[in-house]
């Protein structure tokens, strides 16, 4: 234990500083830390990768950092199984997979900085599957019992499993996860442009993994086009090997240097780059082939930036792109108010920010499968896609109302649903009307955490109604 210094979150907009940092390294520290704040709060503290007040806590934080064991065992019918510490990070994760075994996880996000406990709790997602938490099988967490004493859970089915996939730190600390393990594969790319989103959308089926882009200012697409392919060679080839040096230096680097460095300037720098540079820059038709883990990852944690990523019902898609569209030209002070809005009674809202904001950042579209989890963002009966908006741009007091509208506005015509562990501007009413298994939720969080141990501001918010 000791006194907490000010804690930052990577996108710098999340400060505080707790009374307690507490770094346990067994369960029974962990139900130590419980019994000692049973009437007060603890939230738990991963790699700080969230933009939304998910994390703060002025009483206790635990850092998980020592629940880093892998375990691996293969069962009688030849499959992997592996058990693995809250505090893993998944870099690390891949790491250990790949040497004590021939395998690696179900399902990948954009990063693999986060621990697997963050990455579960906030329902983290790659493209063409569920989220990461929909394969966990079994969880280990510390809470209360009906008496508000300290106790472990084991969880492996029923509805407090399903909860407990997606819970945003609300019921206990995660000391361990439990999944299956699928065979390590690659991924064949290729990158193509695409004038409308149902030429996009048209090779779903022979690319099930593939996730695409709509240019701001130049209103057309480019898809990441992606399939496991069937075999894995354990040697990279030549034209791997440079299609990375050419992702790392060309994309997560340089492209993400002069998108920043547009931004210093007038608006129209930034319209002319995506209308007439874009294009001719980046490497398309071309197939490359590579292990999954350095296909489906780029290095966002490069450069400071926030975002807010909203999830659309796949039955939704089509006509979500067309409003995004429509709404952006409005704050870059081009184009009319959206008919829609009408019915909802924001397009006055969105006139009065006419050409307060030119977005600056291409916005990424995933298709993610439907979760078995309670709140997950994609839970439910069809796919979802997650929509992101990116900034570089500080002061951001322009992009959070943007992304405070398209928020609002979105979760009314199209059921969406922000991302938890991103910007979050929507309030309880919204989030329980977009949530229909919120209310079992609750009652599943109240009976491990009768006193409310677990929660913080934000999650009393959104979650419980609670100002």
């Amino acid at each position: 234990m000791s006194v907490a210094q000010q804690i930052i979150n990577f996108g710098g907009n999340i400060r505080f500083t707790p009374e307690r940092l507490y770094t346990p390294s067994s369960d029974a520290e962990v139900l130590t830390i419980l019994d000692r704040h049973a009437h007060g709060k603890i939230r738990v503290v991963g790699s700080l990768h969230a933009w939304s007040p998910l994390v703060p806590s002025d009483e206790a934080l635990v850092d998980l950092r020592h629940f880093d064991r892998v375990e691996v065992d293969r069962d009688a019918d030849g499959v992997v199984w592996a058990t693995v510490g809250g505090g893993c990070k998944i870099k690390h994760l891949l790491r250990k997979l790949h040497r004590m075994s021939d395998s690696t996880i179900p399902s990948l996000g954009l990063i693999t900085e986060q621990t697997i406990a963050g990455a579960i709790s906030t329902a983290t997602h790659g493209s063409g599957k569920q989220s990461l938490s929909h394969y966990m099988a079994e969880l280990r967490v510390a809470a209360y019992d009906a008496n508000g004493r300290a106790h472990i859970y084991t969880w492996n089915d029923g509805s407090e499993l399903r909860a407990a996939r997606c819970a945003l730190g609300c019921m206990g600390i995660i000391l361990s996860v439990k999944f299956r393990c699928v065979p390590k594969y690659e991924i064949a790319e290729i990158v193509q442009p695409c004038a409308t989103i149902d030429e996009v959308l048209a090779g779903e089926e022979e690319f099930p993994l593939q996730q695409f882009y709509l240019g701001p200012h130049l209103w057309s697409y480019f898809a990441q086009r992606r399939v496991a392919t069937a075999e894995f060679h354990p040697r990279r080839s030549l034209s791997a090997k440079l299609y990375r040096a050419y992702w790392f230096f060309g994309i997560d680097v340089g492209l993400h240097l002069v998108i920043k460095t547009l931004t210093m300037l007038p608006a129209g720098w930034i319209r002319f780059f995506y209308r007439h540079v874009l294009a001719k820059v980046v490497l398309m038709n071309v197939r490359f082939v590579d292990h999954s883990e350095r296909m489906l990852v780029m290095e966002h944690e490069l450069f400071k930036h926030l975002e807010i990523e909203i999830f659309v019902p796949a039955r939704h898609v089509r006509a979500a792109a067309a409003f995004v569209e429509d709404v952006l030209k409005v704050f870059d002070g081009d184009g009319p108010t959206p008919l829609t809005l009408q019915s909802i009674g924001m397009a006055d809202e969105l006139e009065k920010l006419r050409g307060t904001f030119t977005h600056h950042y291409p916005i990424t579209f995933r298709r993610v499968l439907h979760d078995d989890a309670l709140i997950a963002m994609s839970s439910g009966d069809e796919p979802y896609y997650a929509i992101s908006f990116i900034t570089y741009v500080e002061p951001r007091k322009p992009f959070f109302a943007m992304a405070s509208f398209l928020a609002h506005s979105m979760a009314r015509l199209f059921d969406a649903r922000p991302h938890w562990g991103k910007y979050f501007p929507l309030d309880h009413a919204d989030v329980e009307r977009v949530y229909p298994n919120l209310s079992q939720f609750r009652a599943i969080c109240r009976r491990v955490d009768p006193y409310g141990v677990f929660c913080n501001a934000f999650t009393d918010r959104v979650l419980f109604g609670i100002e």
